[in-house]
């Protein structure tokens, strides 16, 4: 699968791996967290209305801030331990942070201690601001920073609707450092989940234009993007993209490829998604869109899809910024469409120019081959003359 510069919420800065055994042990934990490494991302869910907040400076590039133990109880009011942090796991050596590579990763939330008010004017004071996920998305901080600031967002989410067991309904504890939770009492866990999305490119039965939609949720008039859907139970992401397709534009595909994912913690509802880009091939032209879904589809050529990336369609239409996977799935065909016609174009002039070659060279072939009889003949024509005048 690709990997596509500039798509936000990749990249690996946390070596989760290392982790396994040291989650497993209570007191290396601890220690853990007492130890000089130690850095928090702090997070409020009702800063913004955007839903889970992390705490970013105000500098331009914004960074992620990441706080020691210290600087937590001074400047909110309490303790890590009483927040119940969330560990992450150790940077990687990531690019920008060379002052922390060593540094252990928690995460603490301050929406039940710290009021809204209180957080914000406690970040104003620090140069400090809460960003949304979309924010820091749109921003010019790190790959880096974005995908912790992601992962911060989406175990927050996920720990605010585990409190609970949701089949018994007891409370839960945090175990293996707030990675999962346990029914108090109980041996039921939760985990923090990732909804598979199958979303990509529905191409044209003769392989020139790829059909583009406006969905009703776009907040951005005269956006259109790729056709997008969770994959259901017992289903396949190949599966997925075709039974979307036809409930969203009514089109039976096939040719399903899988070409690159994303991780996506900003999802619908606060979930944490991935997104899985597909491509497939349409068996027919004629679509109809889903008005419960689609406000509006249309097929666009290489030409339009260019100008859509460019911001020159005279339209004024639009696809999604870089930083989401639709963006590179729709510039990846442009671009290979493109390439396929220069293709398509040098190999019709190699073969025109050959067979000018071919037919120059049966030319001298023939010419070659007639030459004795010509020779013959003219001597016999010469000789013939020659005895006449005698």
């Amino acid at each position: 699968m690709s990997s596509f510069p500039g798509m936000r919420f990749v990249g690996r800065p946390i070596d989760r791996a290392s982790t396994l055994h040291l989650r497993k042990d209570p007191r290396m934990l601890e220690d853990v967290q007492r130890s000089a490494l130690a850095r928090y991302v702090v997070t409020h869910s009702s800063v913004n209305k955007g839903g889970i907040s992390v705490l970013f400076t105000r500098t331009d590039p914004p960074t992620l801030a990441m706080l020691n133990a210290a600087e937590v109880q001074v400047h909110f009011g309490h303790e890590v331990a009483a927040l119940e942090p969330i560990y992450l796991g150790p940077l990687r050596g990531v690019s920008g942070r060379a002052r922390l590579r060593q540094a252990e990763v928690f995460v603490v939330d301050l929406s039940s201690t710290v009021t809204a008010e209180k957080a914000e004017a406690k970040a104003t004071a620090l140069k400090k601001r809460f960003a949304t996920g979309r924010t820091v998305m749109f921003s010019k901080a790190s790959d880096d920073d974005v995908t912790l600031a992601g992962m911060a967002i989406s175990m927050t989410t996920w720990r605010e609707s585990a409190r609970f067991d949701g089949r018994t309904g007891l409370p839960t504890e945090a175990v293996e450092g707030g990675i999962k939770r346990i029914e108090l009492g109980g041996k039921n866990r939760s985990y923090p989940r990732t909804d598979p999305v199958a979303i990509g490119l529905i191409v044209s039965p003769d392989l020139t234009r790829i059909l583009l939609v406006a969905p009703n949720r776009m907040k951005f008039q005269g956006m259109y993007t790729c056709i997008s859907g969770f994959v259901d139970q017992c289903e396949t992401v190949e599966e997925a993209f075709k039974r979307e397709a036809k409930e969203e534009v009514g089109l039976d595909v096939d040719q399903v490829q899988m070409i690159g994912s994303q991780a996506w913690p900003i999802g619908r509802g606060g979930s944490c998604e991935l997104m899985i880009g597909c491509k497939a091939v349409a068996k027919s032209w004629d679509f109809e869109a889903s008005p419960s879904e689609i406000e509006n589809a249309k097929w666009f050529d290489r030409e339009e899809v260019l100008r859509l990336i460019d911001g020159t369609h005279p339209e004024k239409y639009k696809i999604p910024p870089r930083a989401a996977i639709a963006h590179h799935l729709i510039n990846n065909w442009a671009i290979s469409s493109s390439s396929g016609n220069r293709d398509r174009d040098r190999d019709r002039e190699r073969g025109e120019a050959a067979a000018k070659k071919n037919t120059r060279r049966r030319v001298i072939i023939i010419a070659c081959q007639a030459l004795p009889i010509l020779t013959t003949a003219a001597c016999a024509y010469s000789i013939g003359r020659m005895t006449s005048k005698r």
